[in-house]
């Protein structure tokens, strides 16, 4: 096999090698279960954290269009008299 064919083959076992050497994952790999609850309560706050923020976003900007229409920011409220 010539050099060029191992290269693949080097590549594949370090990708499926490495996170066993690295224990990147504190979460996977900590034995206090305080600890490992707050690792994961911090992993889906973040996660959230971005959903919410364009979640706001879109309502700000719903309501902030429907203001400069002149309609009402809740389409359930009364119309103004």
């Amino acid at each position: 096999m010539t050099a060029r064919r191992w290269v693949p083959v080097l590549v594949l076992l370090l990708v499926v090698l490495a996170p066993d050497v690295a224990q990147a994952c504190s979460v996977c790999f900590d034995p206090r279960d305080r600890n490992r609850a707050a690792f994961f309560a911090t992993t889906v706050f973040l996660s959230l954290l971005p959903l919410g923020l364009v979640g706001l976003l879109g309502v700000w900007l719903r309501r902030r269009s429907r203001a400069l229409r002149g309609l009402p920011a809740d389409p359930d409220a009364p119309p103004a008299a």
